[in-house]
């Protein structure tokens, strides 16, 4: 063994001290850090449940409430690299982020210090139901949480139609769109028995919602009154609309099956009385038939009409819109011209040469039906427009302008407002204008609402924001006679 100087054994033993204390020091420093790094990701201990077409917001927090300002925060779905939304370095880093949440979410990172975030995902649509995991990662401790989210949406009111009478009975018809997921489809007399047994449903899907027919026969009138009912199980929500009919439909079925029988009864006895008697009989039940298809048609007629009043919107008019020269009742919902200009304040949403003014409410989807009052005024627009027209300039009413309208000018002339304009040949002169905006079907409907009359009906495809729009002339006509005003749709049970 070598031997070292004394000099050199104090000089190492020196050392010892401070090289357990640099030991000691480094474990205690990286067990603080590793204990510090450790963390739990916490999710929502419930579905997160959303309506269609409404925001979600799915969040997620630290345990113990650490800072995550420099950790990575991931929203990813089936599998990592499914990215749904990805914060890191202090900033969000979507490039890779899936397709169809381009440009639909966003980060709320009010408590990020706190070890809490959230991820907005906007305008929810079916295909957006399923399992998200949150995944926090630190420099060295990473750790996840996975939650659920559930899409429901509530379809359109429901339309109850007569088909027609057949199989000695008459065929009742319930359809609506637009549920999701599949709704409960029941049938209930009036007593509250159920009746869905004896009821066929069909089901098709277009664009992940689902649309629904359903029909009842009734043989007879026992029932009387029937209600057809769709509830969203999801929602605990319902839609129900009711039918009744009269007597008279499967009376004139019933004879109609007498006929029959004496016809037939006839062939065996060949007995010329008899013969006559059918011939009568089969001219009676001609009669009754066309009574019953008057009365079909009728009814039918008339449950469309409620369907229509069904979509019925609250629309009030925009001040911010309206001309210098329009004067806007207290409530919104007349507008008439004044005989001066209004002392207003520029707004770029302002129309500034012609007298019109825009509804508050603005439609990207769905139904929505209004009414207006038009009285004897001689002149007047209506309908709908693209938000974004040019209030600057002068109006070239057209849909390839953005508006689709109807009009009426001096001498009783009406006119849908297509690319080169169509005469409307109406019976009667409307009091009232009825327009229903179907903006899926891509149709804007015209009635005259007083006489439930179909009048004229655009057909676009749209992609815009659409507003109510007005126009009232330059003609001062008083303060009644003059005014357009919004009248409330008549509901029915």
């Amino acid at each position: 063994m070598m031997d070292f100087p004394e000099s050199c054994w104090i000089r190492a033993l020196s050392f010892i001290p401070a090289f357990i204390l640099f030991l000691m020091s480094h474990q205690i420093q990286t067990g603080n850090a590793e204990t510090a790094e450790k963390f739990k990701v916490i999710g929502p201990d419930y579905t997160v449940v959303v309506v269609l077409g409404d925001d979600a917001v799915l969040p997620c927090h630290l345990s113990p409430g650490l800072s995550a300002e420099y950790m990575q925060v991931r929203w990813f779905r089936s599998s990592f690299n499914s990215l749904v939304h990805l914060y890191e370095n202090g900033m969000d880093q979507n490039r890779h982020q899936l397709p169809e949440y381009q440009g639909r979410t966003e980060l709320i990172r009010d408590d990020i210090s706190k070890g809490s975030v959230a991820v907005r995902i906007r305008t929810i649509k079916p295909y957006d139901e399923g399992h998200y995991t949150c995944f926090f990662q630190s420099d060295i401790y990473y750790n996840e949480a996975t939650l659920e989210l559930k899409v429901a949406g509530v379809g359109s009111a429901l339309s109850i139609s007569v088909n027609d009478h057949q199989d000695r009975g008459i065929r009742v018809v319930c359809e609506s769109t637009g549920w999701y997921p599949e709704p409960d489809v029941n049938w209930r007399r009036e007593d509250g028995q159920n009746l869905t047994s004896l009821s066929e449903t069909e089901t098709n899907q277009q664009n992940g919602l689902f649309n629904i027919r359903t029909s009842l026969l009734m043989r007879t009138n026992q029932y009387r009154k029937v209600s057809c009912c769709m509830r969203n199980t999801v929602l605990d929500q319902e839609r129900e609309s009711s039918i009744s009919i009269s007597d008279a439909f499967f009376h004139r079925v019933s004879r109609w099956v007498v006929s029959l029988s004496i016809l037939l009864l006839s062939v065996l006895t060949s007995c010329g009385l008899l013969v006559a008697l059918v011939v009568y009989q089969l001219r009676k039940e001609s009669k009754e038939r066309a009574k019953l298809s008057a009365d079909i048609e009728s009814l039918s007629a008339e449950l469309e009409w409620r369907k229509i009043c069904s979509s019925a919107v609250d629309v009030t008019l925009d001040p911010e819109t309206a001309h210098p020269y329009l004067v806007l009742s207290e409530d919104r919902k007349s507008v008439r011209v004044g005989y001066t200009s209004l002392n207003l304040p520029y707004s770029p949403q302002r129309f500034d040469l012609e007298p019109c003014v825009l509804g508050h409410e603005d439609f990207t989807s769905g139904r929505h039906y209004w009414e207006v009052e038009v009285g004897n005024k001689t002149e007047w627009d209506l309908g709908v427009c693209k938000d974004s027209v040019n209030r600057k300039v002068r109006i070239t009413l057209t849909p390839w302008n953005g508006y689709w309208a109807v009009c009426r000018r001096k001498g009783d002339k009406y006119w849908a407002c297509t690319s080169s304009w169509s005469r409307l040949s109406l019976r009667v002169r409307p009091q009232a204008v009825g327009i229903l905006l179907d903006y899926q079907a891509g149709k804007v409907s015209f009635y005259d609402a007083d006489e439930k009359s179909h009048l004229f009906t655009f057909t676009h495809t749209f992609t815009e924001k659409l507003r109510p729009y007005f126009y009232t002339g330059f003609k001062a006509e008083g303060k009644n006679a003059g005014a357009l005003s919004i009248r409330p749709v008549p509901t029915w049970e």
